[in-house]
C-alpha cells in the first residue's frame, strides 16, 4: 500500500488536514510548515490521489497556460518555452499540474470552456483584452509579458530596458540611432520605444520619424524593416531593435550589403535569448528575466487560488548583457 497523507502527518507531527492544506496551497498555514511538508513529500516521493483530492475539494488542481498560435513551436530555448517550463516546475511543487493550450482564432480553449482548470496564465501580448476579461469572470487569471488594468500581470521593465539600451549606444558616441520593431501596436514594443525616446530626449536629441521603422506582424518582418532602413539617404550609425529576432535580422541584412557590425553600424537587441549568442558578432541585448517572470506568475496565480492579496502589476528589473555587436 502506498504512502498516505496520514503517514506524512504522523511523520511530521501535524494533522492530516495541515498536510492537505500544504499540498493544495489553500487555507491558512505558515510558510515554514508548508515548506517542511513540501520538502518531506518530495523526498519520500509521495503522489497524492488527484481524483480523490479533486472530489473532496471541488478543485481540478490544474492550471491552464495559454499562448497564441503565432508563438509556436515552443522549445526549452524559446522565449515563452522557458517561462512555461518555469511555471510548470513552480506549480508542481504545490500539487498542481499544467494544461497547455493554444489560442486559435481568439476562441476559448476547451479546457477553460469545460471548467477543467482552476486558473489561467496567458502568455504574450496577442491575447485580446475582451477574451481576458471573459475568462477573468470565470477563473483567476495572470498575464505574463503583457498587462491590462485590474488584471494580475507580470512583465519585465520594457520602458527601463529601452532607455538602458539607448543610453548605452549614446555613451558609445552614437547620436543617430534607429529603432526597429515588428509593430508599435504591440504593447511591449511600444513601451520599449517610449524608453528609447526618453533616452534621446534626456540627451537633447529629437526622434526622427524616418528612423523609427516597423516591419509588420509577419514572419519576414525583419527583412521588411531592413529594406526600409537601407533605403534611408542618411544611414544611422546604430540600431536598437525591439527584440532579438529583429536585431539578428538587422545584422544579417547589413552583412549582406557589405556593412560591418559594429564598425559601420552598431546593433543592440532586446530579450537576450538563445539567438543572441548564435549570431556573429554576438548580440548585445537587454535581458528579459524569463525564469523570474515564470516564478512570479505561478506564485501570483497560486496566491489568487488561496484567496490571498496579490499585486496587480509586477514589473521585474532588467539588465543589459554586453557583447560585441555594440562595439564593446
Amino acid at each position: 500500500m502506498g504512502l498516505t497523507i496520514h503517514d506524512i502527518a504522523r511523520l511530521l507531527g501535524v494533522s492530516p488536514s495541515t498536510v492537505s492544506r500544504a499540498l493544495s496551497g489553500k487555507g491558512r498555514i505558515s510558510e515554514a510548515t508548508r515548506e517542511r511538508i513540501r520538502k518531506t513529500v518530495e523526498e519520500l516521493g509521495y503522489q497524492p490521489n488527484v481524483l480523490a483530492r479533486a472530489l473532496a475539494t471541488r478543485s481540478t488542481f490544474a492550471i491552464a497556460v495559454v499562448i497564441h498560435e503565432r508563438h509556436l513551436p515552443l522549445d526549452e530555448r524559446s522565449f515563452y518555452g522557458v517561462i512555461l517550463e518555469t511555471i510548470e516546475a513552480e506549480v508542481t511543487k504545490h500539487g498542481y499540474h499544467v494544461v497547455f493550450a493554444t489560442l486559435r482564432n481568439h476562441a476559448l480553449p476547451q479546457c477553460i470552456k469545460e471548467s477543467r482548470v482552476d486558473g489561467v496564465v496567458f502568455l504574450g501580448t496577442d491575447i485580446q483584452s475582451k477574451l481576458v476579461e471573459e475568462v477573468k469572470r470565470l477563473l483567476p487569471v495572470v498575464l505574463v509579458d503583457y498587462h491590462l488594468p485590474n488584471v494580475v500581470s507580470v512583465v519585465g521593465d520594457n520602458l527601463g530596458g529601452g532607455r538602458l539600451a539607448t543610453l548605452h549606444l549614446l555613451e558609445h558616441g552614437h547620436k543617430r540611432i534607429a529603432f526597429i520593431a515588428e509593430t508599435l501596436a504591440d504593447p511591449s514594443f511600444h513601451e520599449r520605444f517610449v524608453g528609447y525616446r526618453r533616452a534621446l530626449k534626456e540627451r537633447g536629441i529629437a526622434v526622427r520619424k524616418s528612423w523609427v521603422i516597423e516591419g509588420g506582424r509577419r514572419p519576414d518582418s525583419d527583412r521588411i524593416a531592413m529594406e526600409k532602413f537601407l533605403k534611408l539617404s542618411d544611414l544611422p550609425t546604430a540600431i536598437f531593435a525591439a527584440n532579438d529576432f529583429m536585431a539578428v535580422g538587422a545584422i544579417r541584412a547589413l552583412t549582406q550589403v557589405g556593412l560591418k557590425v559594429p564598425e559601420d553600424i552598431a546593433v543592440v537587441g532586446f530579450d537576450d535569448g538563445a539567438l543572441a549568442t548564435l549570431v556573429q558578432p554576438p548580440l548585445t541585448s537587454v535581458r528579459v528575466p524569463r525564469v523570474e517572470m515564470g516564478k512570479v506568475a505561478a506564485q501570483n496565480l497560486l496566491g489568487l487560488l488561496r484567496g490571498g492579496d496579490v499585486p496587480v502589476l509586477s514589473v521585474l528589473p532588467i539588465t543589459l548583457t554586453i557583447r560585441a555587436s555594440c562595439g564593446c
